[in-house]
């Protein structure tokens, strides 16, 4: 089982701790800023990738050799 929390967990998080926020105020800020940047990165993180999945998909004879 992994360590890391999946996405959607982050985004769960992330929505809560944003009522935390605006329920009991910005002590919790912290929290919240820390899962912001945690769910832009992954969101950033998963793009890419499929970004680099599909132009590996249009160039199949590309071996990373070649570089």
């Amino acid at each position: 089982m992994s360590d890391q929390l999946s996405l959607a967990q982050i985004k769960r998080a992330y929505h809560q701790a944003a009522k935390i926020v605006a329920r009991y105020g910005d002590k919790y800020l912290p929290i919240f800023e820390r899962l912001e940047k945690e769910y832009q990165s992954r969101k950033d993180k998963v793009k890419t990738l499929n970004r680099a999945i599909k132009i590996a998909g249009k160039h199949t004879g590309f071996e990373p050799t070649d570089l």
